[in-house]
């Protein structure tokens, strides 16, 4: 088992339409694009930088720890070229949604590692995420409410509520050891968001069990490495791997889908696309239990972030599908 000490706080956030809000199938890159401007609003000393490079609060100020975090002296290594953020969104894929003034958004977000030391700012950009507009016609929000969830017991803490002046610092922590166990030899995995992982330089079209095994552990060391404690430095990451190669791929369901996303530069867009749907394997998933949970709930692949690569899984003794 990969060693991994990465504790982190699945938030649920509300918010209430305050007039017509219109939202693409996968909004994960408008909520999280309102959210920075918002947290860079409250938290950025040095307005005057064009980037957060070269700042010497770079690795103090919650917007730069959140949205540009450095990489340590120490993990120069190719696989870390992009350091993973902290602050992770959980946002499924869907239809264009059109809420009418006073119907609710929920979506979910993740906070890893040393991050959950900046939830005060961070529950403070919660509340302004929504007044500046979202989607094609701007429309505002307002919050309605923040909790922490435990998403396998149920257990819930509200942290914060409206306009309250009560804050609660205090959220449920989840950590990889703790996570439930897969004892099955069925598991089906459903992507709820566009997934898109790499293999052979090309956007894998088919989620072979080790494909989505190599990709969980570079995310989840990387993670670790950066945000957590590091207690995956120098362990073995070719174990795993092998182990993979004996989980077999009962069934595919997978479909493509893309979104255009613009970027933070005029005329810039991106085509985020991946593969939706479900996917059966067969095997000990034993060993990889924590790398599959710790994905539940922090995705994997590109633009995770985002909210991209979210998936549920169904440990469970599926009749066989021939």
């Amino acid at each position: 088992m990969l060693p991994l000490d990465l504790p982190f706080a699945v938030l649920r956030v509300t918010l209430r339409a305050l007039e017509m809000v219109h939202l693409p199938p996968f909004p994960g890159s408008k909520l999280e694009g309102a959210f920075g401007r918002a947290l860079y609003r409250l938290a950025c000393t040095q307005p005057q930088r064009e980037t957060c490079v070269g700042c010497p609060l770079q690795t103090l100020c919650p917007y730069g720890l959140s949205y540009a975090p450095r990489l340590p002296e120490d993990l120069r290594v190719s696989s870390l070229g992009t350091p993973p953020r902290p602050i992770i969104f959980r946002v499924a894929y869907g239809e264009e949604r059109h809420l009418e003034a006073g119907e609710l958004l929920t979506f979910g977000l993740v906070v890893v590692g040393h991050a959950v030391t900046q939830l005060p700012y961070l529950l403070a950009a919660l509340r302004e995420v929504g007044r500046e507009g979202l989607g094609h016609t701007r429309g505002r929000l307002e919050l309605e409410e923040v909790r922490s969830v435990q998403p396998y017991s149920g257990e819930e803490v509200t942290l914060l509520r409206g306009a309250d002046l009560g804050v609660n610092l205090s959220p449920i922590l989840l950590r990889a050891g703790e996570l439930p166990p897969l004892s099955g030899e069925r598991l089906r995995l459903h992507l709820r968001s566009p997934l898109h992982i790499k293999a052979g330089g090309q956007m894998a079209e088919h989620l072979h069990f080790p494909v989505l095994l190599r990709a969980l552990q570079r995310r989840m060391g990387n993670l670790e490495q950066i945000h957590g404690g590091a207690a995956s430095l120098g362990a073995d990451f070719t174990r795993l791997p092998l182990l993979a190669r004996e989980v077999e791929t009962v069934r595919q369901d997978l479909r493509h889908v893309s979104q255009l996303r613009k970027g933070s530069r005029p005329h810039q867009k991106t085509n985020m696309e991946g593969l939706v749907g479900t996917v059966e394997y067969r095997g000990d998933f034993r060993p990889f239990a924590p790398l599959l949970r710790c994905g539940e709930q922090l995705g994997v692949g590109k633009w995770a972030h985002f909210g991209a690569g979210l998936y549920n899984l169904k440990p469970d003794d599926l009749e066989a599908t021939g």
